[in-house]
């Protein structure tokens, strides 16, 4: 058996919108403020790790591509 849903009437407070949006960014920004932010020699040797360690990756892809271009090119292009 099916049960009735009525709809929403013009006094039923209202949810979503830009109210909804002005609350979740408050609490986006009470979140930040308890976040424990790196200091600033952190932050750059962090950054100089992430960037040492995309180059190695970066390296490896490349060299793989190629070798696998290589073999690749002279088992089907005799």
């Amino acid at each position: 058996m099916a049960t009735q849903v009525t709809p929403p009437t013009a006094d039923a407070p209202r949810t979503g919108g830009f109210d909804g949006l002005a609350e979740y960014l408050r609490g986006v920004r009470t979140e930040l403020k308890k976040a424990e932010w790196p200091s600033r020699p952190e932050l750059i040797r962090l950054t100089q790790v992430v960037l040492i360690l995309i180059t190695v990756v970066a390296l490896y892809c490349g060299g793989l591509d190629f070798l696998l271009n290589q073999i690749t090119s002279r088992l089907f292009n005799r």
